[in-house]
């Protein structure tokens, strides 16, 4: 679980200049080779065994469990220790973000007397009680409660040389039926401060619901599905969208279909019943092979980038968070965090000339992240002589001239080698992933054995 509120909303200058950033490309952006030189569907590494189990279907039931307790945690507990972390810690954080100059997207000073008002909108109570909730919808968490988008910098703001946006107010994202702890409400009603298994944040009131002792006893007591289709339309009997399912959503199964939450008429949550397509939802876990790890990832493959998960796309730590989801296996919801979960085998000290063979001889395809600072992988194998990760990064870091940094944009969930970009001439030394990379995760505790 994240280990304090600072690495949930972890927004700096420091985290500006990471791979892991959300813009779209600026005009003359330079592109990235490995996109046009691996293929771009996830059956192209396919293992000769496609079949065969990454992770016994009994390991992963017990992670699984643990996976159901993490996301029922902010029903189950009185207070925010689960993820580490108190309503002081909230409040002071505010604070601090407070006292910062921000800009708007047009790159104009956010007004000092503007935050001032929002600040005060969302004053906490620090001796406020958690009240259980549910998500609704999917909607962004922010960091306060703002919804027009703020950023550190007017470079940020404005995303030239292929730079980053980066809204310095999205946190995350919840998905429909996700259980929240209910802190606090805005002055003027409109936003809830919530938390759920991992993250906490600012929410639109209308996205969330409380519930009852008698709902969430069936939540609770049921099995569950997952929703292993991305973006998926659930439609009523007359063809009306009731809503949209993205991968790694977990649902309760009620008799012969799935539950989400509404709002009854007294104001609490109540189960509706539906029944998705075929295919768009598994029985929770999904069994860990190549071929079912390969269908997951062809789902995400090409999802542009959004940091925080800002206009409903993921993040490298998203997409590798909702990825092992569907196998029963938790992630926190920040990179630095998933890499403190699990097995980990150190690479600093590898030198980078031997971190392939390293890779090779230890890590195993679709089961081993692959973690540097500010961004995360997840290995694939090898394609030819080289060691190939999908991931969901903004790009490879350049020099644009007069000293000024820049991006050769990648800016979606791709395929590439731990090379990429090492064709570009303008580029730092010690710019690629190859060089920066620290050290291999294994999530699901698969030991090591380089299959």
């Amino acid at each position: 679980m994240p280990s304090s509120l600072k690495k949930n909303f972890r927004v700096s200058v420091r985290v500006f200049l990471l791979l892991c950033a959300a813009a779209l490309p600026a005009n003359g952006a330079e592109s990235v080779a490995d996109l046009e030189r691996f293929p771009q569907e996830a059956s192209s590494y396919l293992p000769s065994k496609p079949d065969e189990p990454i992770i016994d279907f009994a390991d992963q039931g017990l992670h699984a469990g643990e996976y159901v307790r993490n996301h029922y945690a902010p029903w189950q507990n009185e207070d925010l220790s689960y993820m580490d972390v108190s309503l002081d810690k909230v409040i002071e954080f505010h604070k601090a973000m407070a006292k910062k100059q921000y800009y708007t997207a047009d790159a104009k000073a956010y007004p000092k007397a503007s935050m001032n008002k929002v600040i005060a909108n969302g004053k906490l109570d620090p001796k406020a009680e958690l009240r259980p909730g549910i998500a609704l919808a999917e909607a962004d968490m922010r960091v306060l409660p703002v919804a027009a988008p703020l950023y550190t910098s007017q470079a940020s703001a404005l995303g030239r040389r292929g730079l980053l946006k980066l809204d310095a107010m999205q946190n995350s994202t919840m998905k429909p039926g996700e259980p929240l702890a209910i802190l606090g409400a805005s002055k003027d009603s409109s936003w809830l401060f919530v938390a759920t298994g991992s993250v906490v944040g600012w929410v639109p009131s209308n996205k969330v619901t409380k519930v009852g002792a008698e709902f969430m006893n069936k939540y609770l007591s049921s099995s569950h599905s997952v929703v292993v289709k991305d973006n998926a339309r659930v439609l009523d009997s007359n063809g009306k969208r009731l809503c949209t399912l993205r991968l790694g959503t977990l649902l309760p199964v009620f008799e012969d279909g799935l539950a989400i939450p509404t709002k009854g008429k007294d104001g609490m949550a109540a189960i509706m019943k539906l029944k998705p397509e075929q295919g768009v939802s598994a029985p929770f876990p999904m069994p860990f092979t190549p071929r079912n790890a390969v269908s997951v990832i062809d789902e995400l493959m090409g999802e542009p980038y959004g940091w925080g998960g800002s206009g409903g796309y993921r993040d490298c730590s998203a997409m590798t968070r909702d990825y092992f989801a569907v196998f029963g296996t938790w992630l926190p919801r920040n990179s630095a965090d998933q890499a403190r979960t699990g097995v980990s085998i150190p690479l600093k000290e590898v030198p980078v000339g031997e971190r392939p063979r390293a890779i090779k001889e230890n890590a195993i395809p679709f089961a081993t992240l692959i973690h540097m600072p500010g961004h995360i992988m997840l290995y694939l194998g090898f394609y030819g002589a080289e060691p190939v990760v999908f991931h969901n990064a903004w790009g490879v870091r350049v020099n644009s001239g007069n000293g000024q940094a820049g991006r050769a944009v990648i800016g979606k969930a791709a395929v590439t080698s731990l090379k990429a970009g090492a064709e570009i001439k303008n580029r730092p030394a010690s710019s690629l992933f190859i060089d920066k990379i620290a050290m291999l995760v294994f999530p699901a505790d698969t030991a090591p054995g380089g299959r």
